[in-house]
């Protein structure tokens, strides 16, 4: 597998040689205030060189989509929308440059944007589309009525802060992406600080760490829809609860990460889609690992159904494969099922549940920055893969 991988990357750098490497971002990721939102592209092309980059946005009113249904959505739209846009003209560079275009941020805003690159021998790259909110919230909007007319309800939507869509609406496919939503525990000083530290977890994790752990999501990062929602969860330790508003909006995603502060152990369902998990966002780096580290884990549990491999920690399973077995023989078959060697099967402490365990850092049992998906968990994280490009992720 890794063989056919490396020479199909082999193969495409060969065809697109010359082609631009191209990424754009936007900073903050959402800040739920009246703000100045920057988005950067960067493109490099060290052949012939970059001549232009551009990027242009679509900037709108939040609304609730409520225009052609009885019922208002979750997930917004956008109404009374302009476009504005930046083109940056470069000397044939061929070091990394960067473009940027300012988006002021009002309340209830939705704003979609690309970013292309152009080489000096004129072959271009471009991004996909990136929906995000900012500014106040959306906290009330008006239902139609039949026979009655119009009546305002209070009423909030999920917040994009990376929705990987140019056509924002309720009735997107998103069912080809994990939509991932984070929420603020009680503990968070303000929705500010949650926000804040939702951009520094989301922009470590899929963007900017070059440790082992973080190099699936940096891989796949394109898979994911990342939401913010309101206040109204509760976490501590195993219990997580979720009042209004966070309980009626946490159902437009497929795991919810309750992020807080205070200090206790982080715990989670173990779902495949709804479920939910809490990360300490003020974790300090300790023994190789980090707050980032954590999530990632967590969300194993409660995005893919992974069981933990350590004594002491839920020792059971619901991915396909499963990483985790109630007998030996099991956990032997499964392994040698899918190309695993059975002989690594081991037990985990004495707790009567068995796992593949090749002697290598796994995310699902080591506290380690050098850690990855390995084994069976490997196996069941690479079929959900298979999954959201098959078109349906669960």
């Amino acid at each position: 597998m890794r063989l056919l991988s490396l020479c199909v990357l082999i193969l495409l750098s060969a065809g697109c040689a010359g082609t631009p490497r191209l990424s754009a971002i936007h900073n903050p990721l959402y800040r739920a205030e009246n703000h100045t939102s920057t988005i950067t592209a960067r493109a490099r092309e060290p052949q012939d060189g970059i001549a232009e980059i551009s990027i242009t946005a679509i900037v709108g009113e939040l609304t609730a989509c409520t225009e052609s249904q009885l019922l208002p959505s979750l997930i917004p739209c956008r109404r009374n929308a302009s476009a504005i846009g930046a083109v940056c003209v470069f000397p044939n560079t061929t070091a990394e440059v960067a473009c940027t275009l300012p988006v002021a941020i009002t309340p209830q805003r939705l704003v979609t944007y690309s970013a292309t690159a152009r080489s000096a021998a004129n072959r271009t790259a471009s991004t996909g589309s990136v929906t995000y909110a900012g500014g106040a919230p959306l906290t009330q909007t008006v239902m139609n009525i039949p026979l009655i007319g119009n009546i305002p309800i209070n009423w909030e939507t999920a917040r994009p802060v990376i929705w990987r869509t140019n056509d924002p609406s309720a009735a997107t496919d998103r069912a080809d992406k994990i939509d991932w939503g984070f929420v603020p525990d009680p503990d968070m000083p303000n929705y500010r600080g949650f926000t804040d530290d939702l951009h520094s977890m989301v922009m470590t994790l899929f963007y900017d760490d070059a440790n082992q752990y973080s190099v699936w999501p940096r891989t796949w990062k394109n898979l994911f829809n990342i939401w913010a929602g309101p206040a109204g969860a509760d976490a501590e330790e195993c219990t997580h609860s979720f009042g209004e508003p966070a309980a009626s909006v946490r159902g437009a995603f497929d795991g919810t990460a309750v992020l807080h502060r205070n200090s206790f152990r982080d715990c989670a369902s173990i779902s495949l889609g709804g479920g939910s998990g809490t990360s300490q966002t003020t974790l300090p780096n300790f023994s190789g690992t980090s707050a980032e580290w954590v999530l990632l884990h967590e969300a194993g549990h409660f995005l893919f159904g992974l069981g933990d491999e350590y004594v002491g920690g839920g020792n059971s399973s619901i991915s396909a494969p499963k990483n985790v077995y109630g007998d030996e023989a099991t956990c032997q078959s499964n392994s040698t099922a899918n190309g695993i060697s059975s002989a690594q099967c081991v037990q985990i402490g004495m707790s009567g549940t068995w796992r593949n365990d090749d002697g290598l850092a796994t995310t699902m049992e080591d506290p380690d920055h050098a850690s990855d998906f390995r084994t069976l968990s490997g196996v069941a994280m690479s079929n959900r893969i298979s999954a959201c490009v098959g078109g349906a992720c669960y």
